[in-house]
C-alpha cells in the first residue's frame, strides 16, 4: 500500500467524525493559494506536476545504492528559486555526479554558476566541467526564433559569479556561445554527463537534446531541469523517452535519461 493510501486510511475515522475539518483541509490542499503566497519553495514541488508523462521515482530507485553517497553542497542557500535548482535538486544532481563518477560534464545554462560550482565540487579531482552561456556582450539575438516571454537570459554581469569565487575554478571551462549554434566538435566530447538548463523554448530544448544525444557517451547521463513545470521542456523530454528510458526524480523538476 502506498504512503498516500495509508494516510487516507488512517484519517477515515477523523473525516467521518469531523467533516468540516475534512472539507477545509481538502479545499486548502486542492487550491494551495496560501502556499503560493507564503512558501514558494513548497509550491515549486507541487507545481512541478503540471506536465509530463515520465514515471516519477525516488532517486534511490533510479540509481540503486546512491543512498551511500556523501556530497558537499556549496552555497546551498545562495540561490534564486525563480530560476535556479532548489536545494533538493542540487543535492540530487550532486549525488548523481558522485555516484557515477562523472569526469567530463557539460552544463547548458551557466546562470550565476551555482549548479556549475556544485558539479565541480562533487566530481573527481581530474574532472572537467564545461559550462555554456550567452556572451557578456550578447546583443539580444538568438540562433533560433524565441518568443519574448520565453527568453530567460541571466544578467550578463552575474554569469558564473558563484563559481568564480571558489576553489573549483581550475575544473571549470566557461564557454560563451549560443547553444544552438555552438560547434560541438570543438568541445571535449564525448561527455559523461550533460545537464540541460538553458533556454526553455521548445526548439532550443529540442536542439540541445539532439546534440546531447549525439555527443553523450554510451552509458552517459542526460539531465533536464524544469521537467513537469515548463510545458516545452516536458514535451521534448517525453519525445526523447521514445529513444531512451527517462525517469523524473520524485520531489523535483529533474528528469534523467541514460544513453544506451
Amino acid at each position: 500500500m502506498s504512503v498516500g493510501l495509508q494516510r487516507i486510511k488512517a484519517n477515515i475515522h477523523r473525516i467521518m467524525t469531523n467533516p468540516t475539518w475534512a472539507i477545509t483541509l481538502f479545499r486548502r490542499r486542492l487550491f494551495p493559494f496560501q502556499i503560493i503566497m507564503n512558501c514558494p519553495e513548497a509550491y515549486q514541488v507541487i507545481g512541478s506536476w503540471t506536465f509530463g508523462r515520465a514515471p516519477r521515482l525516488p532517486l534511490t530507485e533510479i540509481f540503486p545504492s546512491i543512498e551511500n553517497v556523501n556530497v558537499t553542497i556549496q552555497r546551498a542557500f545562495d540561490r534564486n528559486l525563480e530560476v535556479a535548482m532548489d536545494y533538493h535538486e542540487i543535492l540530487a544532481l550532486s549525488c548523481i555526479v558522485k555516484h557515477v563518477g562523472a569526469r567530463n560534464i557539460l552544463e547548458i545554462g551557466t546562470s550565476d554558476g551555482n549548479t556549475t560550482l556544485n558539479l565541480a565540487a562533487n566530481s573527481p579531482a581530474n574532472a572537467c566541467i564545461t559550462t555554456i552561456d550567452l556572451p557578456p556582450d550578447w546583443n539580444g539575438e538568438l540562433g533560433l526564433g524565441v518568443p519574448h516571454l520565453m527568453v530567460n537570459a541571466t544578467a550578463r554581469n552575474k554569469i558564473g559569479s558563484q563559481y568564480k569565487s571558489s576553489d573549483c575554478t581550475k575544473k571549470i571551462t566557461q564557454v560563451f556561445c549560443d547553444s544552438a549554434t555552438i560547434d560541438w566538435d570543438k568541445m571535449p566530447v564525448p561527455f559523461d554527463m550533460i545537464v540541460i538548463d538553458g533556454c526553455h523554448y521548445y526548439e532550443y530544448v529540442r536542439k540541445d537534446t539532439e546534440n546531447a544525444m549525439k555527443y553523450l557517451r554510451s552509458g552517459g547521463i542526460l539531465v533536464w531541469h524544469d521537467y513537469g513545470m515548463i510545458e516545452d521542456v516536458s514535451k521534448v523530454v517525453d519525445d526523447t523517452a521514445e529513444r531512451l528510458k527517462v525517469t523524473a526524480i520524485r520531489g523535483s523538476t529533474l528528469a534523467v535519461g541514460i544513453k544506451p
